[in-house]
Order: C-alpha cells, then sequence, then structure tokens
C-alpha cells in the first residue's frame, strides 16, 4: 500500500497488520510525501489463497 500526498502536503500514515500481528506503519509528511507499508503473508497462508 502506498500512500502519496498531493501538492497541498499534509500527513496521512498507514499500517499494516497480517493475522494480527502489527508488522509496520509509515507516515507521509508535507508536499508530495509518500509512506508505504508492505509485508508478506506466511507461506501457509498464501499457498491457502488467504490473500
Amino acid at each position: 500500500m502506498a500512500v502519496v500526498l498531493g501538492e497541498k502536503g499534509g500527513q496521512a500514515s498507514c499500517t499494516l497488520a497480517i493475522l494480527g500481528k502489527h508488522v509496520q506503519r509509515a507516515t507521509a509528511m508535507g508536499e508530495f510525501g509518500r509512506a508505504t507499508c508492505a509485508g508478506e503473508l506466511p507461506a501457509s497462508e498464501s499457498a491457502a489463497g488467504g490473500s
């Protein structure tokens, strides 16, 4: 997931949890700020189609 702010700026954030466990948090601030959160499902979940 990516959040990109426009020319007016501001603040935005993303938080990622997989199977109830916190994986990542990022905050974007200011003009064209960017916050990106990414993660992978455990092998047992992705093989079962749990995306």
